[in-house]
């Protein structure tokens, strides 16, 4: 039961980590223009298509250039036989011409590993990421345009947006930087809820033991709708999206659509 337990586990969270959140509408006020719409979002994760948890997502607003991105997970359903597991993340970044900074990465799992509970701190003057975590600690150089895993996906939509087709981008993980590749594979149609929409299918192309894929819908501002990964061991672990709330970006819009 423990091993059940640690697998279901495993899979979740890790299954959780490569999400992101999408494009921005026009706005007509003085303020920046956020690169992406506020949201929360919420997605039902199956193993080997058995629901077995949730996962919460939101974006908002933390200064005229700086956002907040976070997410919740926790096990539901039959995988709450063996416990319920929950993790959280959370990336503090901003904005700059050269595009997604991270400031602070945060992950807090209860008995995970030490990846799953790194506090990173990115220091852009001297170009050096460090983990202030649980477990080991490290101080490593960066590159420029390094980024934590959250915001992995904000970076990749831009491109995809703007009509790239292949997306490499170093991440700060584990005491090194990794680069992740995804490649623009075809297009789908993508069963939802509340609509079938018309998606672009993105495949991982640096992972040699699991497939991974994304698939974002155009109709919904490029929005990552699903996501599949198939382990080496045979494991199918799928987020799907259950709800998406696109949210004003300044308080008078917030009152005007609550009223």
């Amino acid at each position: 039961m423990y091993f059940a337990k640690a697998l279901l586990a495993r899979t979740f969270i890790l299954s959780v980590c490569l999400l992101a959140a999408l494009l921005a509408p026009e706005r007509g006020d003085a303020e920046p223009e956020a690169p992406y719409p506020l949201f929360v979002a919420t997605y039902d994760v199956k193993l080997n298509g058995l629901r077995v948890g949730k996962a919460d997502f939101r974006l908002v607003r933390e200064g005229p250039d700086q956002y907040l991105y976070q997410q919740e997970s926790v096990t539901t359903g039959v995988a709450a036989i063996f416990g319920t597991d929950s993790s959280a993340e959370q990336s503090h970044w901003r904005v700059t011409e050269s595009g997604i900074q991270p400031l602070e990465y945060l992950s807090q799992r209860e008995d995970g590993d030490d990846d799953d509970n790194a506090h990173l701190i990115f220091d852009w003057e001297k170009l050096r990421v460090k983990n202030i975590g649980a477990g080991t600690h490290w101080d490593i150089e960066m590159p420029e345009g390094t980024l934590d895993k959250m915001v992995l996906q904000l970076a990749m939509l831009i491109e995809l947006r703007e009509g790239a087709t292949s997306f490499a981008h170093p991440v700060a993980i584990r005491g090194r930087i990794k680069t992740y590749r995804f490649e623009l594979v075809g297009e789908d149609r993508t069963e939802l809820g509340f609509g079938t929409y018309p998606t672009l299918k993105l495949e991982r192309k640096d992972d040699d033991r699991d497939e991974s894929w994304i698939w974002s819908a155009p109709d919904l501002n490029y929005f990552p709708v699903r996501f599949l990964k198939k382990k080496k061991a045979g494991l199918k672990v799928e987020l799907l999206l259950r709800d998406v709330e696109f949210r004003p970006d300044n308080p008078e819009q917030e009152a005007e659509a609550g009223s």
